[in-house]
């Protein structure tokens, strides 16, 4: 397995240097010069977020650094699957990391790499992690010192009002960004303002992160920019900075060489043709906060073969979490990207949200333009009970507004356990 290697001397270096790891190993008996292949690794305990919210910072954090080293960078999650998470890493290895990952894109890597290039971020204001993301100040205010502007949007995304709108794309027009870093529904939604006032946005590369985009934000989207070649979805979270890549033919690639991926067997199988594993995640770059067999909670299906674009890097699915997948029989059944393959991206459609209520109701929220006609849902809630293989009832409303979660962002498929 790639990067072995690197995740030895992670071992080595974070038994000795973070507190944490130093009371893992001892507590459960730990032999490290017993990891010698890939499948030792079994013999260390998984680890996840709840031990770095536990043990933050001074058991996180390797011996050297302290929350106001120089060299740090902090990041913080948007709280999206409960209490926000704090991470602390050294800033070149987070740049490292993210140069690494946007090779297998050459219109983003090329943007990235540019001399003085400017980013223009358009998310959920807790996605910026910076008190500048309050829409109501200054465009001033909101320009990082790594000269990305964080554009102005409402918490609450559908709440964003007209005027906001226009002056986000007055703010785009003067910035002249080379490179788009944002939420693909809050992209969407800028979009179809642009659409509306019959104006262009700038042909420059869109990377699409913070959530995954569904087919219907990749349709909208799709109508201004070649999703071939200025397009790339990024996976990237707070704890490792920039994860896996989407290439220009359209595969999320992993970036094994900034990290150790294990895919880790789950208890819950696939309807369909998808192999469910649970992605987990060692550091490899002995920096201020190792992750050692940190398991992410992300459910993906694995690719096999190599990708036409040429890169030997592992090819993934993201499913979504276990938390947002919709249940039958109590067990995690149908993952949200399952559920977005089925309703597709009908030009008809312009934002949804599918709640389940319980194991056999559901409740499916349209937004809807001009495009559609009476009966157009009808498919994907047939495919939906074909599935299932059970009678279910699905209440369908038509809507102006669909709320976003408490982080900010937007969730298309609500399971049962966000209704706990």
């Amino acid at each position: 397995m790639k990067n072995f290697p690197g995740v030895l001397k992670e071992l080595a270096y974070s038994s000795k240097n973070v507190e944490f790891y130093q009371e893992l190993f001892s507590s459960t008996g730990v032999d490290l010069t017993k990891i010698n292949h890939p499948e030792d690794l079994e013999l260390i305990p998984f680890t996840s977020k709840s031990d770095y919210r536990r043990n933050f910072p001074k058991g996180t954090l390797a011996k050297g650094f302290t929350l106001s080293h120089p060299m740090i960078t902090s990041s913080r999650s948007s709280g999206s699957t409960g209490e926000r998470l704090i991470t602390l890493e050294i800033g070149m290895h987070l740049l490292s990391r993210a140069i690494s990952c946007a090779k297998v894109n050459p219109a983003i890597n090329t943007a990235f790499h540019s001399k003085g290039r400017k980013i223009a971020r358009y998310a959920a204001p807790n996605c910026s992690d910076v008190e500048c993301a309050n829409p109501n100040s200054s465009i001033e205010d909101r320009i990082l010192p790594d000269q990305t502007l964080v554009l102005p949007v409402y918490h609450d995304l559908m709440t964003t009002t007209q005027e906001m709108l226009d002056r986000t794309i007055e703010e785009i027009n003067e910035y002249q960004p080379d490179l788009f870093y944002v939420d693909p529904t809050h992209f969407a939604f800028l979009l179809r303002h642009y659409k509306k006032r019959g104006l262009t946005p700038p042909d420059i590369p869109v990377m699409v992160a913070y959530t995954g985009a569904t087919d219907c934000a990749r349709r909208q989207i799709g109508e201004f920019y070649d999703m071939g070649a200025m397009y790339g979805e990024l996976l990237s979270s707070t704890e490792f900075g920039w994860v896996a890549m989407e290439c220009n033919h359209g595969h999320l690639h992993a970036n094994d060489d900034s990290f150790f991926f294990e895919y880790v067997d789950v208890e819950f199988t696939s309807p369909l043709d998808n192999t469910y594993k649970e992605l987990c995640i060692s550091s490899i770059d002995q920096g201020a906060s190792p992750h050692i067999r940190y398991r992410t909670g992300d459910i993906v299906s694995v690719a096999h073969g190599q990708c036409e674009c040429g890169s030997t890097r592992a090819r993934i699915v993201m499913e979504g979490k276990v938390s947002h997948f919709l249940v039958k029989d109590g067990q995690p059944f149908l993952s949200p990207q399952q559920v977005d393959k089925m309703i597709g991206g009908p030009a008809w459609l312009d934002l949804y949200q599918l709640e389940q209520v319980k194991e056999n109701e559901f409740l499916l929220k349209i937004i809807a333009n001009d495009s559609y006609q009476q009966g157009d849902e009808s498919d994907f809630i047939e495919r939906l009970k074909h599935v299932f293989n059970t009678d279910l009832q699905v209440n369908v409303s038509f809507v102006d507004y669909i709320a976003s979660e408490r982080s900010g962002k937007y969730q298309y498929v609500r399971g049962l356990d966000n209704n706990v």
